[in-house]
């Protein structure tokens, strides 16, 4: 980085060279702290310098946190919600530390890794027992599973006979034509793990399907 974009980006300015030729990611606000700089050019609206804490999503690589500096016009500041808010980042790919806040791109969906011995959807769907799920709430994620379906932010109340029924939030993907029946209320058969972990539940789409077309 030269001397320029190093004193540029200290007062929150953006790295050019990042920003043209950075791998497009997806960033999710986890905080924003306001410095006590301000930036105005010209006319322009005044800009506050902020320092922005992201989570970073890359194609097939592990979510991880990064820190950046960017000025923020003061009109905007009121939109960006932590915990809520997702923007497009440009990261340099030999070096993960250099994250920069792309507000002119729409944020990209981004494909999950794999992880090494964690449980996927299709082991509960093979290996799961029977249950019952009521959808309470449901939100796309951005993100695709490493098979490359839709992933959904759901919160499901969980019916397992015999036990008392519980709501759980989880991520679980969705095959395309079993949109339609995510909404509110929507009932639908799951399976969970046994002897795990009660958030161990997937929807199982394919039986839903099945059960909504015979009626």
């Amino acid at each position: 980085m030269g001397l320029f974009n190093k004193v540029k980006t200290a007062f929150g300015g953006d790295d050019s060279e990042l920003m043209a030729t950075g791998v497009l990611g997806r960033g999710e606000i986890q905080d924003v702290t306001i410095t006590g700089s301000s930036v105005q050019v010209g006319g322009a609206p005044p800009q506050q310098v902020c320092l922005i804490q992201v989570l970073v999503y890359l194609d097939d690589t592990a979510p991880f946190p990064a820190a950046v500096r960017k000025r923020v016009p003061v009109y905007a500041l009121a939109n960006i919600r932590p915990g809520q808010s997702v923007v497009a980042v440009r990261v340099d790919p030999n070096d993960h530390s250099r994250v920069g806040i792309d507000f002119t791109t729409e944020p990209p969906v981004v494909r999950l890794p794999k992880t090494p011995g964690q449980l996927t959807a299709q082991d509960i769907l093979d290996q799961g027992n029977p249950c019952e799920a009521v959808i309470i709430e449901s939100q796309p994620l951005g993100a695709k599973s490493p098979s490359g379906l839709d992933m959904y932010a759901f919160m499901l109340t969980v019916m397992i006979p015999g036990q008392a029924p519980y709501q759980i939030q989880v991520g679980n993907p969705v095959l395309p034509e079993a949109v339609p029946l995510i909404y509110p209320g929507s009932k639908v058969p799951a399976k969970i793990m046994p002897n795990t972990r009660p958030d161990e539940v997937v929807i199982d789409w394919k039986a839903a399907l099945a059960r909504s077309t015979s009626g």
